[in-house]
């Protein structure tokens, strides 16, 4: 299954964009657990391409028998950068997120030419990120 959807670049097209994923990853038939994370994740990346990029923000979700892959391009040339800060931040955990709760992530030239970059993740089906391995019940 794949499915993509323009956004607006505005903090307002998270919720909508986590909506409009959630939908289409429970018509591709993702299991909730990793629904869960699958959606976080979303939610990570819409919101600092809506906060971080300019137009055009296009949200692409692409579901196979192995993994899910998410992908957002937008029309900034700047990339994420992943921070570690101190409990005590407001902010700056979203690339850190997506990098340990993801199989992979990283950017590449928006294939389809009409924004600048695209940052993406995949998760596999068969994959437990160890951040929640200690969650998922055993059996």
């Amino acid at each position: 299954m794949r499915a993509e959807t323009s956004l607006a670049p505005a903090l307002s097209a998270v919720a909508p964009a986590r909506r409009w994923a959630r939908e289409r990853l429970v018509e591709a038939g993702v299991e909730p657990a990793r629904l869960e994370v699958l959606v976080l994740l979303v939610s990570e990346l819409v919101t600092n391409a809506v906060a971080h990029a300019d137009p055009p923000v296009v949200l692409r979700v692409d579901v196979d028998d192995e993994r899910t892959r998410v992908e957002v391009t937008d029309g900034a040339r700047d990339e994420p950068v992943l921070r570690d800060p101190p409990p005590t931040a407001l902010g700056g955990r979203g690339v850190m997120f997506v990098d340990r709760l993801s199989t992979r992530w990283g950017t590449c030239a928006d294939e389809d030419g009409v924004a600048v970059k695209a940052v993406w993740f995949e998760l596999r089906h068969d994959h437990v990120p160890a951040d929640l391995a200690r969650f998922t019940p055993q059996g």
